[in-house]
């Protein structure tokens, strides 16, 4: 290589100034410990561009610029390689490194990409397996030993298969990435991705094994309350406050900040905070209902007045909802599911609010229609043109009767907890009630909801019980 600036060339190692794929090693400096550089001579900077391999043995160099050019992105279409040339280990720690960083489930993808790695090992004894190795009956293969090894469900057989299909499929995807020597440059790593199969009812056909549950465990009214119930702490109260009135996804409520996301004049929520992309699991816009209202007021003021016994003056700027000693709450997931078994309610989880909220509004305010509901779970509603929602603003009264319905279950549930869900009296109109379809029911039935499969014989209001009242 025609290379002035080399250094290392009197190196008794013989792998200083190997080539490999444009690329060569060196050890520029020997005094400082020998370590192998990647290195380039960039013409347009007149000097040459290194990246540390992290070893001083000659033969471990080679093989790690190996692995940086054979996980680098060709800059055009003509230049990917085809997948019988990329390995799906390198595809994998792609993924992990990229788009998986930016994704709630990214535990959960370092597992699935374990347990393929694992596989790769054990059982294929191919750990240098192209991406083409994924044929459908590879896939199946994979989906025995998951079986086999760890008792996987179909279910989790199914997110481990789509974790592969995704950690491909980003690979295939034209983006900026870095080249192997850290630059970013727009490529892909490979021509095209083969298509994953198999999901959760065809993974459980042909393991035969039991077919998976649709939807999760929903708890019932007085499982929830038994859980509220055993709450001690304040930072888990106000998220579990937050999430039965917003019904959001757990990031979405630890990330909520009412400063910003908060349009008190309309009463519109951005459950999305400004300057974050939208991605698949989609954040809406909602409207605060009244118990929400009342406890961030509540909250904002107990928030300034223990601020200000503590530091003698108000607080120049707003104070996080939700700490713990000091520092802001970035998960709840394990303390949730730590009190949630402790209750008695194992299959409970940070996840579950949502779905315990938008069962027990289907279910006790029939009329609220299922379109609104997605609209205020974030799903997408398929309904007129698109391109008309970019000229017209969301207006946040189209989804008044799911506010509504919120306060409505929240009241219900309130009958069975000790545990305050509202900050004051919620205002809960009677006409609109029947609106929505919703009746008032006394503690008892829906204490015993449970044991007579949910239906209520005595369908009249009894004012007596109703912990939350109809007019202020």
């Amino acid at each position: 290589m025609a290379d002035r600036n080399r250094k290392g060339t009197d190196h008794p190692d013989p792998a200083v100034g190997w080539e490999f794929g444009g690329y060569y090693l060196d050890v520029p400096w020997p005094d400082r410990g020998g370590i192998f550089y990647a290195c380039r001579y960039d013409a347009g900077s007149r000097s040459v561009r290194r990246r540390s391999l992290r070893t001083t043995v000659g033969d471990e160099a080679k093989q790690a610029l190996i692995a940086l050019i054979a996980a680098a992105p060709a800059r055009s279409a003509d230049e990917c390689p085809h997948p019988n040339q990329v390995l799906t280990v390198h595809v994998m720690e792609a993924y992990l490194n990229g788009h998986a960083t930016s994704i709630a489930s990214e535990e959960q993808a370092a597992r699935a990409v374990a347990i393929v790695t694992d596989y790769l090992r054990d059982e294929a004894r191919n750990l240098a397996a192209p991406v083409s190795f994924w044929t459908p009956s590879r896939q199946l293969d994979l989906a025995r030993f998951c079986h086999k090894t760890y008792r996987h469900s179909a279910a989790t057989i199914d997110r481990t298969l789509s974790v592969l299909g995704a950690a491909m499929n980003d690979a295939a995807a034209v983006k900026m990435r870095p080249d192997p020597l850290g630059s970013m440059v727009e490529g892909a790593l490979v021509s095209h991705a083969p298509k994953v199969v198999y999901q959760r009812a065809r993974i459980a056909k042909e393991l035969q094994i039991a077919p998976p549950k649709k939807g999760g465990f929903v708890p019932t009214l007085q499982q929830m309350a038994t859980f509220i119930d055993s709450i001690e702490t304040k930072h888990l109260r106000r998220w579990v406050i937050l999430a039965l009135n917003t019904w959001a996804r757990p990031e979405a409520i630890t990330d909520f900040d009412p400063v910003i996301q908060c349009n008190r004049g309309t009463g519109a929520i951005d459950l999305n905070p400004p300057g974050r992309i939208q991605t698949n699991k989609r954040r809406p816009v909602i409207m605060a209902t009244h118990g929400l209202s009342d406890w961030l007021d509540a909250w904002r003021e107990e928030d300034a007045a223990a601020w200000q016994a503590k530091n003698g003056a108000r607080p120049n700027l707003a104070i996080p909802l939700l700490t713990y000693k000091g520092q802001r709450v970035g998960t709840v997931k394990k303390a949730i599911k730590r009190i949630a078994d402790e209750a008695g309610v194992p299959d409970l989880t940070q996840r579950t609010i949502r779905a315990f909220m938008a069962t027990h509004v289907r279910k006790m305010c029939p009329r609220v229609p299922r379109e609104l509901r997605s609209l205020w779970l974030g799903h997408t509603v398929k309904e007129g043109s698109t391109t008309t929602e970019h000229y017209e603003a969301f207006d946040v009264d189209v989804v008044a009767d799911v506010a509504l319905a919120t306060d409505f279950v929240i009241s219900e549930l309130q009958k069975l907890t000790s545990t305050r869900l509202f900050a004051v009296e919620v205002q809960l109109n009677a006409d609109d009630l029947r609106r929505v379809g919703a009746t008032p029911r006394p503690a008892k039935l829906l204490r015993d909801g449970a044991k007579n499969g949910g239906r209520d014989r005595d369908r009249t209001c009894d004012p007596y019980d109703v912990n939350v009242v109809l007019s202020r």
